[in-house]
């Protein structure tokens, strides 16, 4: 394609002039991004682009030294001008489609590392965000080089797993860079630092939920941090939630729509909530806020005004309880073997009643004397509600899976709550700073669940763990004090309920005995 013409770089110059143009008014943060994203492939590309173009543009010089190479004349209208515009068309849109879709490279990140660690300092957090968020999930697939399999979505439809060759090398070629050790290292200065999962977990709710779901992935402290966040801040998403989240899916189960991701992720599967062992965490936080709290303690020893109302939509402990009914009853309806720790109600009846202020002679005049009453009533509400929900689990909505298992019952985790309340009634029937009628309360409220299902066929076994908490012990004994105790408290109760109840007055008439 012969081109007699002097050389011409006007079109080149304005191109270029343009591209620089626009980088400049680019925000810094996407240009971070980009250049973070940059690795060795985007850089032949471009520079290939570059060197064809310069090759074009300086086609008289090359020619001259006979260094230039012919395909032929032009065709289809098009020309030199024309070729350094499509190439420069071309590259721009590469870049665009790259700077949409950033990933971090591999040999950026001692970069990366550098300005974590100094936006982490500086407690620059909205900034740190705005770095990680595109990257975070490829740091991830950096950190975990010796799985050969990755997990690739296709829209919404399910997962397919693939292996490959190159994946297996790439994964060998990682390790020995030593790339993997330092995305571990990276990661565990962002999902370990508790100001910054406390930010995210406030500000950015949705995005730890995506790290959740990363099943590959050694979390450490991120699920503690993240669920302490939580009910720490009453401001943050997970009170909105639960304060909305007030319709049942049966008799005691609530209901889970999607609009409330939080617990909607947590607990529609229950599977996750026992991965990401989320009993400890909440168990947890709510034991330190009853132990370390010294003005939360002296506001739920005082009268309860507006608690019931609005104060126990801002209340950590009534949130640790929340969550933890949703997530046994989710657990009993799913046919899950496990108890998820629902024993953690028995430590916060005992951290309440050592906090609790001496009784008053005005208590029996009021149903929940202080916050802290109001408490025990929903620990051990829900707590006979989950001793009582078998009877409603429908075998459709436990997995086949589990039904098929040689030892499965479906009372498992009704039979452990029922243990649970015996030590929970005996906590509270033997504490000195509960009056007469509160401890009736309490036994009342067990004892109508009790009633329901006492007499049906398929729970017998429950009825009788059930009398065997509540009089006798499970895993311990109770004192002959205790028994004494309960009766007293029995024989207050309306003559109604007592002879419905026969078969548990007949059994505590023989415990004295013993």
């Amino acid at each position: 394609m012969p081109n007699t013409s002097a050389i011409d770089t006007s079109v080149l110059i304005t191109i270029l002039g343009l591209i620089a143009a626009v980088w400049a008014v680019v925000p810094s943060n996407t240009r971070l991004r980009f250049r973070l994203s940059m690795s060795w492939v985007d850089w032949v590309i471009a520079m290939s682009v570059f060197v064809i173009i310069h090759y074009l543009v300086f086609e008289p010089f090359f020619r001259s030294v006979g260094l230039y190479y012919s395909f032929g004349p032009w065709r289809g209208g098009l020309d030199k001008g024309s070729a350094v515009y499509l190439l420069l068309l071309g590259l721009g849109l590469y870049v665009l489609l790259r700077a949409r879709a950033p990933k971090l490279a591999a040999g950026k990140l001692e970069t990366f590392e550098v300005l974590v660690s100094k936006l982490l300092l500086t407690r620059r957090y909205d900034e740190l965000f705005a770095l990680i968020e595109p990257h975070l999930f490829k740091l991830f697939e950096l950190s975990n080089p010796r799985a050969p399999c990755f997990w690739k979505t296709w829209g919404s439809g399910g997962r397919l797993r693939f292996c490959s060759a190159f994946t297996k090398l790439r994964a060998k070629l990682l390790a020995k860079s030593g790339h993997a050790d330092r995305a571990r290292d990276i990661l565990k200065s962002i999902l370990n630092q508790p100001q910054f999962v406390a930010y995210l977990s406030v500000s950015h709710p949705h995005f730890c939920l995506k790290i959740l779901a990363v099943h590959e992935v050694v979390l450490e402290d991120f699920t503690e941090l993240f669920v302490a966040a939580l009910i720490n801040d009453s401001n943050s998403l997970l009170y909105s939630e639960l304060k909305n989240n007030q319709n049942l899916n049966g008799r005691h189960r609530l209901a889970l729509p999607t609009s409330n991701r939080i617990l909607h992720f947590l607990f529609y599967d229950v599977t996750t909530a026992e991965r990401l062992a989320l009993y400890q965490s909440i168990g947890e936080t709510v034991c330190r806020r009853i132990d370390e709290d010294p003005k939360l303690a002296e506001a739920y020893n005082l009268p309860m005004g507006y608690y019931n109302e609005s104060g126990k939509f801002r209340c950590p402990i009534h949130a640790g309880i929340k969550l933890f009914e949703i997530m046994i009853h989710e657990a009993i309806h799913q046919g899950i073997q496990d108890h998820l720790w629902l024993f953690y109600f028995t430590h916060f009846t005992d951290k309440i009643l050592k906090q609790l202020r001496d009784q008053e002679p005005t208590d029996s005049h009021h149903e929940w004397p202080t916050p802290f009453h109001f408490l025990l009533y929903e620990i051990v509400t829900i707590t006979s509600d989950w001793v009582e929900d078998f009877i409603d689990v429908k075998s459709g909505s436990i997995a086949e899976h589990l039904r098929n298992q040689q030892d499965f019952d479906s009372q498992y985790i009704s039979k452990q709550a029922a243990d649970a309340l015996g030590r929970i009634v005996q906590s509270i029937l033997v504490s000195p700073k509960i009056d007469d009628r509160f401890k009736g309360y309490v036994l009342e409220i067990s004892l109508e669940r009790y009633k329901r299902f006492q007499n049906r066929k398929d729970a017998n076994t429950v009825a009788h763990a059930f009398i065997n908490a509540m009089i006798f012990g499970d895993a311990y004994t109770t004192k002959k004090v205790y028994r004494r105790e309960l009766h007293r408290a029995f024989q207050d109760l309306d003559h109604v309920l007592r002879r419905d109840v026969e078969s548990f007055g007949l059994a505590l008439e023989r415990s004295l005995d013993d």
